[in-house]
């Protein structure tokens, strides 16, 4: 039986919100995005400690991005696996998951990007994560999910279209997971969209995404095309100079 992601007790879907940085006049001035995936918090890694075992666990981290622009990064799914977390500690990830860059072939900023980051349990040993990726990614249905991504942009697809590719792309991953008798640990899905304004404000905004046993947090940074540089000038600008006070001198003698 594959596992079941989208399991309310353990998932969460978020819509994000953060304070805003300057904003940009308009989305064809953006000249790069990235979304980088911060270390995981593990309250619970649904391991009961009892002696003389600490109560560690053997956990994966399964995080699936698909958006309307080609990630400038290689693929767009990362696996990885981790032997001995305990309680209240991070997982060591701290990386960029979606990357894009304006040059000559890519012009147009993304209007969508959608993640899922989902930490599991493993009871079993971990499995050689390079080895699972490798199948997933020769699955005919894999390929078949990721030619449609790679149409998103010209067929200007909706948001639904993009989820529904995640949560397929979640399921095939689940059929080779299938040893992992566990359900994950904590699932988060999360969008950024021009729509909603995520790219309309320049610098790097982070976003919390709490479920009940994993604190999952994202960091999206966002430049954009700088003004030309004024002229120099002699002088102080009017915004420079303080306003006069009177001093009276006394004399010395």
């Amino acid at each position: 039986m594959s596992i079941d992601f989208l399991d309310p007790a353990t998932s969460a879907v978020f819509t994000p919100s953060g304070r805003l940085s300057r904003a940009i006049p308009t989305s064809g001035k953006l000249t790069g995005i990235e979304l980088r995936l911060l270390p995981p918090f593990v309250k619970d890694n649904n391991t009961e400690p009892f002696f003389p075992f600490p109560g560690f666990s053997k956990l994966y981290c399964l995080t699936i991005v698909v958006s309307d622009i080609g990630n400038q990064l290689v693929g767009g799914i990362d696996l990885q696996g981790f032997p001995r977390i305990g309680d209240n500690e991070h997982l060591p990830i701290n990386k960029t998951i979606f990357y894009w860059q304006q040059n000559e072939t890519a012009r147009q900023p993304p209007k969508q990007i959608h993640t899922m980051c989902s930490v599991i349990k493993c009871k079993k040993g971990l499995r050689d994560t390079g080895q699972i990726l490798t199948s997933l990614k020769n699955d005919e249905e894999y390929k078949t999910l990721m030619g449609t991504v790679a149409g998103m942009a010209s067929a200007g697809s909706p948001v639904g279209a993009a989820l529904d590719i995640v949560t397929q792309v979640a399921g095939i991953v689940g059929r080779y997971l299938v040893d992992v008798e566990d359900k994950p640990v904590g699932t988060v899905i999360n969008s950024f969209t021009d729509i909603r304004g995520d790219f309309d404000h320049e610098g790097v905004r982070k976003h919390a995404l709490p479920t009940q046993k994993v604190d999952f947090e994202m960091e999206v940074i966002v430049r954009a095309q700088r003004p030309a540089a004024k002229p120099a000038t002699r002088g102080l600008d009017s915004d420079q100079v303080e306003e006069a006070v009177e001093v009276q001198l006394q004399p010395l003698w």
